[in-house]
């Protein structure tokens, strides 16, 4: 045996420790919430001690988080597939109804994470993560707010007023549904309807 069998191996067994404790957090999130979901129930459901689960994670919102991520890039690669050959605005748009229908979709889940008793450091991370998408699509020439400004002033701008819009939206549902937000989301930027 070599060390880098023995190393493949420990990495495998790391992988699937990891991934048992991704498939227990997102299971007890549907089961009890964000908020009654503890480490405790999460090494119990993975059949793991404390320490094991600190070696992977810091805290419970850092296992969350992974959950959070992976949705979400599940998500947005099936967006970035679907609208591929659509030109901007036009992709901004349909990008920003996609985002809407999926806050709107799975609106219990948002407001525990990032409602009002949700978690700060959770919000901030997935506010993150909107910037982090805006600046790169901007960046490749994808998306064009057609304004001479820095991409990450834009990212910044875009991700902070998508998160508000949703923690508000979602909080206090209107009778906008997510076209309709997304339309106004397209309106403040472009100062224009959507093109057909």
């Amino acid at each position: 045996m070599t060390v880098g069998t023995i190393l493949n191996r420990q990495e495998r067994r790391r992988q699937h420790t990891r991934e048992g404790i991704q498939q227990a957090t997102l299971a007890l999130l549907q089961e009890v919430g964000y908020a009654d979901l503890s480490v405790r129930a999460i090494t119990e459901r993975t059949d793991i001690g404390y320490g094991t689960f600190y070696v992977h994670y810091g805290d419970k919102d850092d296992a969350v988080w992974d959950v959070i991520y992976a949705l979400a890039e599940s998500e947005r690669r099936k967006t970035e597939a679907e609208l591929a050959d659509v030109p901007y605005p036009l992709k901004e748009y349909h990008s920003w109804v996609r985002m809407f229908a999926y806050a709107h979709q799975y609106r219990d889940g948002f407001m525990q994470f990032f409602g009002p008793q949700g978690s700060a450091v959770l919000t901030a991370r997935y506010q993150d993560y909107l910037m982090h998408i805006h600046e790169e699509n901007l960046r490749a020439g994808r998306y064009s707010a057609g304004i001479d400004l820095p991409p990450d002033f834009l990212a910044n701008f875009m991700a902070g007023g998508l998160m508000r819009l949703f923690q508000w939206w979602l909080a206090d549902p209107n009778a906008a549904d997510p076209e309709d937000m997304a339309r106004q989301l397209f309106r403040a930027i472009y100062r224009t309807e959507p093109p057909a």
